[in-house]
């Protein structure tokens, strides 16, 4: 899963990606990823937009360190449960 966000927010900006979500919502398909099941689908795409944000408005410098607040986002949700 964390190869296809960092693919997608290497290809699409954070514009189309949400263009997508909103895409997937309405018509359970969407131009940018479809994976496994809608579940899949939609972590993935809400991850890469997320990951797009931050770059994009200069939250971190690139992608690794978006990629790595991610990571550390996910592990905080996780350890709090």
């Amino acid at each position: 899963m964390i190869q296809h966000v960092r693919q997608l927010a290497e290809k699409f900006s954070h514009t189309e990606i949400e263009a997508c979500i909103d895409e997937h919502i309405k018509e359970q398909s969407n131009a940018c990823f479809v994976g496994a099941d809608d579940t899949e689908t939609m972590n993935v795409l809400s991850k890469a937009s997320w990951v797009k944000h931050e770059i994009e408005t200069g939250a971190v410098e690139n992608l690794t360190d978006a990629m790595r607040k991610l990571a550390a986002s996910m592990r905080a949700i996780q350890q709090t449960g």
